[in-house]
């Protein structure tokens, strides 16, 4: 076949049709991109419109992170009200993945009073959003104690999205912490410099200390599909963990009944000190997610939070110990008081 019969056969007369539709689409898609983009000031206006029903004026405030659960994405003070409406990313949801929400957090004369409104904004991979309903959001509208953090576990309805319901949780607790640091009310987290706090929620975690003793009342966060577990641990002053009890089972769709038993009641960390506690997981230094080991056993996310709760007991024990003042010999009185 010539050249000149190409150009005429039936061959080139497709690729030509094939080429002019190709240029019609891409430049009809191109306009209609164009029109139907959305704009962030569109954006911003529809979850104003969808919280407040109608149109407020804004004022842009600078975002911070006080709050290790979760980043303040965007930050705003409703003139209108006084309130502030905060756009936040909570961590820890189903999978690992994350929930963004608006939300209003109330003012009341100069300090926070409390949740007006919570709207979802987006997520990351939690297939079971829809679950969230108004009857869960209704439970950060009640009353509000100051310092007050919200717990998916407490005061909420059940929605079957354990995990995406923490994830919301901890936005709303890291938009309450930013709107009180605006205040120049930021809680300080004893723990923040503390070892092995990667899996620990510190800011939900407290102690007791005597001379002998410390016990740790302990919150992790969620890891995978394993919520959050409340587990006391007491370690003596020689770094022994002397007791372990789980007083809020983590375990998500019944895998608590996998766990490894001597975890589940404790046995496997009571005698032991932080190198005893890291050998579970092969020794070293480092809490590496277990890989072949014994405690493999259909809920070994949940087995891996109830070790990081021992570790963090058994690292940190020590700067928690109180101890005792005694007089210096040097000094008239030995009493700094009188």
């Amino acid at each position: 076949m010539t050249v000149k019969e190409f150009f005429k056969g039936k061959a080139f007369k497709c690729i030509i049709a094939l080429l002019c539709v190709l240029l019609i689409s891409g430049i009809f898609l191109t306009i209609m991109n164009s029109l139907l983009a959305v704009t962030d000031q569109e954006r911003f206006d529809r979850a104003i419109k969808k919280i407040y029903g109608k149109a407020v004026k804004t004022e842009a405030v600078a975002v911070a992170d006080y709050n290790s659960n979760a980043t303040i994405e965007e930050a705003y003070k409703i003139k209108d009200d006084g309130n502030y409406l905060v756009k936040a990313t909570g961590k820890g949801g189903f999978d690992n993945g994350t929930v963004t929400c608006w939300i209003v957090v109330k003012v009341n004369k100069g300090a926070v009073g409390g949740i007006e409104k919570v709207v979802i904004d987006s997520n990351s991979g939690q297939s079971y959003i829809s679950y969230i309903n108004d009857k869960f959001m209704a439970g950060f509208y009640g009353d509000y104690t100051a310092g007050q953090y919200f717990n998916p576990n407490e005061g909420f309805i059940k929605t079957g999205a354990t995990r995406s319901a923490t994830a919301i949780c901890n936005a709303v607790n890291a938009a309450l912490d930013y709107v009180n640091a605006l205040f120049g009310n930021v809680t300080v987290d004893i723990y923040e410099d503390c070892s092995y706090i990667e899996n620990i929620d510190t800011r939900n975690t407290s102690h007791e200390a005597t001379e002998e003793q410390v016990t740790f009342h302990i919150k992790t966060k969620g890891y995978g599909n394993a919520a959050e577990f409340s587990i006391d641990v007491t370690v003596d002053k020689n770094g022994v963990i002397t007791a372990y009890a789980i007083t809020t089972d983590g375990s998500t769709a019944g895998y608590g009944k996998n766990m490894h038993p001597a975890i589940k009641d404790g046995t496997m960390f009571v005698g032991k000190n932080l190198e005893g506690v890291l050998g579970i997981l092969g020794g070293g230094v480092d809490l590496d997610y277990p890989s072949g080991s014994d405690i493999n056993t259909g809920a070994t996310q949940s087995n891996y939070l109830c070790i990081n709760a021992a570790a963090f007991a058994a690292a940190n024990y020590e700067q928690f110990l109180t101890v005792e003042e005694t007089p210096d010999d040097n000094e008239e009185g030995g009493n700094e008081n009188e």
